[in-house]
């Protein structure tokens, strides 16, 4: 790829001005908006239809296969449907067409949830023994008996028929929380310019910020700190307004069908033990020495009395030639991944080079990094790039995601074409963790080595560390609010203050902004979600030290995961690869991971 990269410095460039050959192409889901609108016209007509199949269910296999081939059709459509609206409205989330699509979008999928809410009933009101009966006589059945099951299993927490139509008729106005959240904050939201470490000016954006974050000059780290967490500050009192109305949300669906809580809920509708989620907590809690250790190695390295909020994430080695162009970023995720085995490669190849990816920051487009993808069609990856290592490492992570979907559409049917959070940070970690691998065994300098052992350190941080923090606090305050207590910024602030100190350790000093870190953090708004990055990455640590020890069969057992798509449920999956998430031993041991590897830094400092 030739093609000149947009400059990283002044102001963002508008989307016209960015290189296609950078920019992913949504036009292989639809070549016009003309077209996209025949699809949505078309699901218009087939949600008249599914009145006609309701009460036909119970009759033989025969009339509940029919339906369930009618509903992967309906699904696939409203799945390209969706994916083209959110992916134009993330290019430029100003862009008001493509806002207009969105919610089109968004209100078609609760009104089939409204139409469709008598499925699940009128299936829990046929006997099960004659669901086993017309699975085993009706061909083509048996490919939905794990389906069949899932819906089984949730018989305790199913309502009516009249209960679920309400229900579903009530998700547009109940997201409202998350889809305010969102517009504010990938496009709403503006911070100050500050002065760069050349004494030019220069936009704060989030895409920038952890760039600046990365400076030598303490100044324009503090200064950036500043100009963002001022920005949030001057609505924080909205913010906890939206993530109350969010926790609020989701107490109502919890109790209004019957389960304990809301992290109940959150877990079972994926089959996960809630042990799992205790687990990360407690393990966590009990090896917090790792972190405090890392922070105490940060703050004698920086010679700073104590770390601040904005000395977390400046490289703590030189890194002048570790500055990565696209070109370089997608070779080195291309060798780094050759040991998952020469069809992984070919594939990944094809996706890095044929539009998947959008790669730079332009003015509106949505902040962060995803993946994204629906049956049918190719995966999606939106990237910010700016010519640093740690988004190599993005890049890596992302595309593990990528590779996931495109392996499941390839070898799933519809019924199963997606995958839970559960499983999908595995093979988004194990892709981070074989790239960190492959550069400390292909670049021997030994500032590159300290180099990759920190960004190693700093991932089982910000992945495993972290994202237990968040649980932590997401469990409080859903608790709090359960028990009939009020989620105001105080108390959420002083929540999270709280386990900041008691994370990061001694050598650590919260600033009383930094305990506003709630506000902006948008897993958030998809509730006890944050929890399986950590038991993600602990997997995918096991998974990967296998496969390049060269393990018998542990490359195999971890394509056919990829492979496997929603074909059983996640707990299952994960111990077919080869580890048992139920067993806080994988998360013990990724503590364990990050003390050799500060021995190992800590050699080379």
């Amino acid at each position: 790829m030739n093609s000149t990269a947009p400059s990283l410095g002044g102001a963002l460039p508008a989307r016209a001005d960015i290189d296609p050959a950078f920019r992913w192409t949504i036009e292989d889901l639809y070549a016009t908006v003309e077209e996209w609108e025949q699809d949505f016209q078309a699901i218009e007509r087939m949600i008249g239809e599914i009145a006609s199949y309701r009460g036909t269910l119970a009759r033989d296999g025969s009339a509940l296969l029919r339906w369930l081939h009618f509903a992967d059709d309906l699904n696939i459509i409203t799945g390209k449907l969706g994916n083209y609206a959110f992916r134009r409205f993330d290019e430029d989330t100003t862009n008001t067409l493509y806002q207009g699509l969105m919610d089109r979008v968004m209100s078609q999928h609760a009104r089939i949830s409204a139409a469709t809410s008598w499925v699940v009933p009128e299936i829990l009101a046929i006997d099960e023994s004659a669901v086993r009966t017309f699975i085993a006589g009706t061909d083509g059945l048996d490919v939905y008996a794990h389906h069949l099951d899932e819906i089984l299993r949730m018989k305790q927490y199913t309502l009516s028929s009249r209960e679920e139509e309400l229900l579903a008729l009530s998700i547009e106005a109940t997201s409202a929380a998350a889809n305010i959240f969102s517009m504010f904050n990938d496009a709403d939201i503006r911070f100050d310019s500050i002065r760069g470490e050349d004494g030019a000016e220069v936009e704060v954006t989030k895409g920038r910020y952890i760039q600046m974050q990365e400076s030598q000059d303490r100044r324009v780290r503090e200064d950036a700190f500043t100009a963002l967490y001022g920005g949030y500050g001057a609505w924080k009192n909205t913010l906890s307004g939206m993530l109350s109305s969010q926790v609020k949300r989701e107490m109502f669906y919890a109790r209004a069908r019957g389960y304990a809580n809301t992290r109940h809920m959150a877990l079972y509708e994926d089959n996960i033990p809630e042990a799992v989620y205790d687990n990360v907590v407690r393990t966590i809690n009990n090896n917090l020495d790792p972190l405090h250790r890392a922070m105490e190695l940060r703050r004698s390295v920086l010679g700073l009395d104590s770390v601040r909020p904005w000395d977390l994430y400046v490289p703590l080695v030189p890194e002048t030639s570790l500055h990565v162009s696209w070109p370089d970023a997608v070779r080195m995720v291309e060798e780094a991944l050759g040991a998952l085995g020469p069809e992984y490669v070919r594939d990944l190849h094809d996706g890095l080079h044929s539009g998947w990816i959008d790669v730079y920051e332009n003015k509106g487009k949505a902040s962060g990094a995803y993946s994204a993808w629906t049956y049918g069609a190719h995966p999606f990856v939106l990237m910010n790039y700016t010519d640093t290592l740690k988004d190599v490492f993005t890049l890596a992570h992302e595309m593990g995601h990528a590779m996931h979907s495109f392996y499941t559409w390839q070898h799933q049917p519809a019924v199963y074409g997606g995958y839970t959070i559960f499983c999908a940070e595995v093979a988004s970690t194990c892709n981070e963790l074989l790239l960190v691998q492959h550069l400390l065994g292909s670049r021997p300098e030994r500032d590159v080595q300290k180099h990759i052992l920190l960004h190693y350190i700093d991932t089982i941080r910000g992945t495993v560390y972290n994202q237990a923090l968040f649980a932590e606090f997401e469990q409080r305050i859903h608790r709090h609010a359960e028990e009939g207590g009020a989620l105001t910024v105080d108390l959420m602030s002083e929540t999270m203050g709280e386990l900041y100190a008691r994370y990061y350790g001694p050598a650590f000093s919260i600033d009383p902004r930094f305990a506003l870190n709630w506000a902006r953090i948008p897993h958030f708004y998809r509730s006890f979600y944050v929890f399986q990055y950590a038991t993600g990455l602990s997997a995918a640590a096991a998974i990967s030290r296998r496969i390049l020890d060269g393990e018998a069969e542990a490359l195999p057992r971890y394509l056919q995961f990829l492979r496997s798509g929603s074909s059983r449920y996640s707990i299952d999956l994960l111990r077919d690869a080869g580890v048992d998430m139920t067993s806080p031993d994988p998360v013990a041991a990724t503590a364990d991971l990050m003390n050799d590897l500060l021995d190992r830094v800590e050699a080379l400092m």
